[in-house]
């Protein structure tokens, strides 16, 4: 099969030395730049991790409303508050810092009793929380996984899904929608040769064509994850670390579609 012109074609590296603003680091330098830029950032980075959050509360023995309200507080103050301004690049990933204050939170503010009212603390950023205590009733029970670990865990899997998601708009967007729909259960983890030759059978295709795109498809959710993760860092020389931390939290070899 010829070569696809397109499957080496990446986002063109920065000159070295230099790391592209994003959104972590925005927030880590409000000081230095627009705060309605910051807020904004860390508002969109609230909101793909939230559940993270919520999972962590719930496995400190609360109840699914106890959660809710203490995600929802927990955000709406560190949302309004100069938390963020204390952060310094040393603490490097946004997944740290989001885990530490949730600690502190705990430890300092829910458990005295400074929580508002359910329904009171109301986080400004939309959350769906009427599908977390679904998603967490789902979860595998594993009682050697702490709550850190799940944490680790619940946030490497919304960074994958959340890859898979803009993955799935680029093909459709190409008019290759149906073709990722045949590929993605493939996208994660080992794959046999046999279950792929049935796959493209089914699908029409030879096995390998069929291989070939589904390599193609792992190499961009690959860019699409070093893209992303690259959004919750301070510095470049962080990203390889943290993704390698991420897929191996996640499972690194089962799917979790």
């Amino acid at each position: 099969m010829p070569r696809d012109s397109s499957s080496s074609a990446s986002t063109p590296p920065s000159p070295r030395g230099v790391f592209p603003s994003t959104q972590w680091s925005m927030v880590l330098n409000a000081g230095k730049g627009s705060e309605s830029q910051a807020r904004s950032a860390l508002e969109s980075l609230c909101r793909q991790y939230w559940y993270p959050l919520y999972n962590f509360v719930r496995r400190q023995g609360r109840t699914h409303h106890e959660a809710e309200d203490c995600t929802q507080e927990f955000l709406a103050r560190m949302l309004a508050s100069d938390w963020v301004s204390r952060a310094t690049p040393k603490r490097g990933r946004f997944r740290t810092f989001l885990l530490t204050s949730l600690r502190n939170f705990l430890a300092n503010e829910w458990q005295r009793g400074q929580a508002a009212k359910r329904g009171g603390g109301q986080a400004p950023v939309p959350l769906e929380f009427s599908t977390a205590g679904e998603r967490f009733a789902r979860e595998p029970a594993d009682p050697d996984l702490t709550p850190e670990q799940a944490f680790d865990r619940n946030y490497a899997l919304d960074m994958i899904s959340h890859a898979i998601d803009a993955l799935r708009e680029e093909y459709e967007k190409s008019d290759r929608g149906v073709l990722f729909a045949e590929l993605r259960p493939h996208v994660w983890g080992n794959t046999s040769q046999k279950s792929v030759a049935q796959q493209a059978e089914r699908f029409g295709m030879n096995a390998h064509a069929f291989t070939v795109a589904l390599q193609r498809l792992r190499r961009r959710l690959g860019e699409h994850l070093r893209s992303d993760v690259a959004q919750t860092v301070a510095d470049e020389a962080d990203v390889d670390a943290e993704l390698r931390h991420l897929i191996k939290a996640s499972g690194g070899s089962s799917s979790p579609w």
